[in-house]
């Protein structure tokens, strides 16, 4: 995926997490959904953040929308 904005590529991965992020979900529900521990998914949330420059959710849903 391509932020439009940032022109910074997602993996598949980190926008799955990102959309689900942006719907409210939180991380320990995320991870169970996809099969893969919490510390992943918070590993992902990070390399999100450091890609798009932002510090938290509420950003990331403003960059999404």
């Amino acid at each position: 995926m391509l932020i439009e904005k940032r022109q910074i590529e997602l993996t598949d991965r980190e926008r799955e997490i990102a959309t689900a992020c942006c719907m409210g979900r939180r991380a320990k529900d995320i991870a169970s959904e996809l099969g893969i521990s919490k510390r992943t998914v918070d590993a992902h949330k990070a390399n999100i953040y450091h890609k798009l420059g932002i510090s938290n959710c509420f950003e990331l849903m403003r960059v999404f929308m």
